[in-house]
């Protein structure tokens, strides 16, 4: 199941239901279903560009390649062509440079590799991200969620997530692995949904609604 317009509203009374506070933040911020994003290479370029980046900084340098390649869909062939020089003067680290152009190999040879993760769960989607160099837990969570609207994804490795679950269910203090998956598992199927409405209540300046 992905996530759409009847099962968001589902998911919000869900975790209304199983989550005293989560309800009480739901009412306070009352979240919007994310928008649909295209899921494709260009998805994936822009997730890497904004690896350990504020969202403005990652956005300022993602339209910078778009500017260097004419605002046109960024695709594998456009990227092999591109002079790997301009690609850091827009702001790439050498890494996420060499994480691109390795990514556009892959592509190239194998055009159907996000065709072929589509149907998978949640979970097998994510493993097999990883396997892409550059790629880690979070960027494949983050696909799942946004591009693929997959509707159960913890994006395990996002800082504001974590975050907000210490300041919500212990008073801001460290919270090991294995409490956070005890907190979260109540949320499931809907632990994307939850993920966006803590997104946003840290985005609104974490009010206590409760």
């Amino acid at each position: 199941m992905v996530l759409n317009d009847l099962n968001f509203i589902e998911a919000l009374r869900h975790l209304s239901k199983n989550d005293k506070i989560l309800e009480k933040i739901i009412k306070g911020i009352k979240p919007k279903e994310p928008l649909k994003r295209k899921p494709n290479f260009e998805a994936l370029v822009r997730i890497i560009s904004g690896q350990q980046l504020s969202s403005n900084a990652a956005s300022t340098i993602f339209n910078r390649l778009k500017e260097l390649l004419g605002k046109n869909e960024i695709t594998p062939q456009l990227i092999k062509d591109c002079n790997p020089k301009e690609i850091l003067k827009c702001g790439f680290s050498n890494a996420k440079t060499k994480y691109i152009l390795n990514l556009s190999d892959l592509f190239l040879v194998n055009p159907d590799f996000l065709y072929e993760l589509k149907d998978l769960e949640s979970k097998e989607i994510i493993e097999g991200l990883q396997k892409i160099k550059g790629i880690g837990i979070w960027s494949a969570s983050i696909f799942a969620l946004f591009y693929l609207q997959h509707h159960d994804v913890l994006v395990w490795g996002d800082s504001s997530i974590k975050k907000s679950i210490e300041l919500l269910y212990n008073e801001g203090q460290e919270l090991k692995v294995d409490r956070i998956i005890e907190i979260t598992s109540k949320w499931e199927p809907f632990r994307s949904t939850a993920c966006i409405v803590l997104w946003k209540w840290l985005d609104e300046g974490a009010i206590k609604f409760y």
